[in-house]
């Protein structure tokens, strides 16, 4: 280019002058920041103090770059409406100096400094005879050399710390290799082999577009270093595949989510929290319960895979997500199904059959109940692999809570077990004697009980409405006071309820269903209930009751188990445990079933965890309230200072009329109504 000695640029309003003399005075580059050395060429204005490289000069005030292809960027000066926060430079991400010239999308505030908008990023497009495994790629100068098989080792070069052009990770083979003998530049072959566009299952809608960035974050596997990613940027989609997950292409229907999900494999994903058990892996490992050993092992097997949905932020650990339901293991005679959890209380430990070392009850396990047979899911993970990734059509996909009654119903299935028509649970109901009825009426001592309650909803209920703000003095004690939180225990324990024990009209006119031939329960109910005998056994057998009474008894207790199941802790509330251990006491009196377990867990930890959320929720609100109300009170006091202030304007401005009501007011401000007339 010819040298110009004075040109009009767009960063100043004046006359840029080329200076070629050696200089003693210190000066910054009006674009670049950078000093101006004594030997480089400027160019400077007469009246002002603005001075720029001759390099600086030549920069194109537009250009297209591949960090940011949505739009061009242009090159401007930091605004000074920006001072009041830190800008970062996208690529290098460091902040950029005030009134600092940077490349800028305004539409999307994107910046990169000069110099890292200037950088030519590779793209790898190969010139050459690849059959002669020596290559020239656009984006290095020399020609490249391919090594298979051990030679041009990097770490004579730089060590350990050369890293692939493309991809930024350490040196493997096979890889090109830069010819000169200075030159410690690399790319991995599988790098250099990339497609430029790829139509992937996991973003089925839009191509995606290899690109070279600084680390970015892959969508798929969580991983944050990934230099090298296929990227979509078409309509504000801002999609990232890692090169490493770009094989990955097995996709699962789960009937709990609209979406279909995609498994991912080596995935980083420990602070990845599941819509199934509502924790992460992180939160599954760190656990003070005995089985923690268990439990992390556990964790620990399946962590690197997790089913993901891509079109929203949904996700599954490989423990709690869409596993066959049934599964062929080569070592077992019988099929294998899948369920949520086994335990029995005469067990302090728990093992896994396939591999003999401990499990932990809480997950989901492989299990047939012929045999007895149990086995840890990652010790079926070939076995379930095999199921996933191949014809799923036809396939029983099931996720955590979605088989909670289902080996309830193969049970039912395999006993050949029917309806008995024209029989309800209303009928039962209504055959029995006046005595029974009674005793589902008051199954506790109501008067004794009703007392007991009345002093602790007493004590407890200055924790009412504790959200509220007019009731900050409460909420102090809430959070402050030694207060003893143990009386919310006792008022749920005591409460009774004045209809007794009751069956929803829904499941009144249901025809029932004998389990084990001896219980009558309604049909949609007996999953449920055979699942709980399976599990915790029948200890009704002792029971005097009629087999009516006990009828009913397995129906309400099926009622309850099913609402809990399908109750979030975080959205249980006061009534939910009233009604649930008054049921669930009232069915231990009047059957014999075994459901202290079930009280146990309602009294400690559940109702610790609601307590826990109560005192989460009120943290968040009251300060929230607060400050709603202060906002509309400072608009109300700003409202009134604002009119306060008009106030001198408008009297200024008082009409002719209102000045002669004025006056007559003066005049008369001593008379009365009635001195005009006597």
């Amino acid at each position: 280019m010819e040298e110009m000695y004075c040109i009009q640029h767009f960063s100043h309003d004046h006359i840029l002058y080329l200076d070629t003399w050696w200089h003693d005075i210190q000066m910054s580059c009006g674009l670049c920041n950078c000093l101006i050395l004594k030997c480089q060429k400027y160019y400077y204005c007469f009246g002002c103090d603005y001075h720029i490289h001759k390099r600086c000069a030549k920069l194109p005030q537009y250009i297209n770059n591949s960090l940011h292809d949505i739009h061009p960027l242009t090159l401007i000066r930091k605004r000074s409406s920006f001072d009041e926060s830190i800008i970062c430079c996208f690529y290098c991400e460091k902040p950029l100096g005030d009134h600092e010239y940077a490349y800028t999308c305004n539409l999307c505030a994107f910046y990169v400094h000069i110099t890292c908008g200037s950088i030519p990023l590779p793209t790898i497009t190969c010139n050459g005879h690849e059959d002669h495994h020596i290559v020239q790629f656009s984006c290095h100068q020399n020609p490249m050399i391919l090594v298979e098989l051990g030679g041009a080792n990097k770490d004579g070069l730089g060590g350990n710390s050369n890293r692939c052009f493309a991809c930024q990770l350490p040196w493997s083979i096979p890889a090109y290799s830069c010819t000169t003998l200075t030159c410690t530049n690399f790319i991995h072959k599988s790098c250099a082999n990339l497609p430029q566009k790829i139509q992937h299952p996991f973003h089925s809608h839009n191509p995606l577009k290899l690109q070279i960035s600084k680390p970015q974050t892959c969508d798929v596997c969580c991983k944050k270093d990934c230099m090298l990613n296929f990227s979509c940027t078409q309509n504000g989609c801002n999609f990232k595949l890692g090169t490493e997950c770009a094989n990955l292409c097995t996709i699962v229907k789960c009937q709990i989510h609209d979406h279909s999900l995609s498994l991912v494999e080596n995935a980083s994903s420990n602070s990845v929290h599941c819509d199934a058990c509502l924790k992460s892996y992180d939160e599954l490992s760190d656990n003070d319960d005995s089985s923690i050993l268990a439990k992390s092992h556990e964790v620990q097997q399946t962590q690197s895979f997790f089913f993901r949905c891509m079109e929203c932020s949904y996700n599954l650990h490989f423990l709690c997500g869409p596993l066959p339901y049934i599964i062929k293991y080569e070592y077992h005679i019988h099929s294998l199904i899948l369920i949520d959890s086994i335990m029995d209380e005469d067990f302090d430990k728990y093992y896994c059959d396939a591999c003999e070392e401990e499990r932990n009850p809480e997950f989901r396990v492989y299990t047939c109940v012929e045999c007895k047979y149990t086995a840890h899911i990652h010790c079926m993970i070939d076995e379930i692999m095999q199921v996933i990734k191949g014809d799923t059509n036809g396939v029983e996909l099931l996720s955590l809570g979605e088989n909670r009654w289902k080996l309830g119903e193969d049970m039912d299935k395999a006993e050949d077990q029917t309806l008995i028509e024209g029989l309800t649970i209303g009928d039962i109901i209504d055959a029995l004697s006046e005595e029974e009825k009674q005793k589902l009426l008051q199954p506790l001592d109501f008067i004794s009980n009703k007392r007991y309650y009345n002093y602790y909803r007493n004590l407890n209920s200055k924790f009412d409405d504790l959200d509220s703000i007019e009731n900050f003095d409460n909420y102090k004690d809430f959070f402050q006071s030694d207060y003893d939180y143990s009386n919310f225990r006792m008022e749920v324990l005591y409460y009774t309820a004045v209809e007794g024990l009751k069956i929803d009209d829904q499941y009144l006119r249901q025809e029932v269903v004998a389990v084990d031939g001896k219980y009558l329960v309604p049909n949609t109910l007996a999953p449920i209930f055979k699942t709980f005998l399976l599990k915790y056994g029948d200890d009704c057998n002792s029971s005097t009751s009629s087999t009516g009474l006990k009828s009913v008894a397995s129906t309400l207790l099926s009622i309850v188990i099913d609402r809990m199941c399908k109750t979030k802790v975080e959205d249980v509330t006061m009534d939910d445990f009233k009604e649930w251990i008054f049921y669930l006491r009232g069915i231990g009196e009047i059957s014999g079933f075994r459901v202290n377990q079930f009280l146990l867990v309602l009294l400690e930890k559940s109702m610790d965890a609601y307590l826990g959320y109560m005192a989460i929720r009120c943290e968040k609100q009251i300060p929230e309230k607060l400050d709603m109300k202060i906002e509309a009170l400072e608009a109300e006091l700003d409202k009134c200072k604002k009119m306060r202030e008009q106030i001198p304007t408008i009297m200024s401005q008082k009409s002719s009329s209102i000045q002669h009501f004025i006056s007559q007011a003066s005049k008369l401000k001593h008379n009365t109504v009635g001195d005009e007339w006597f």
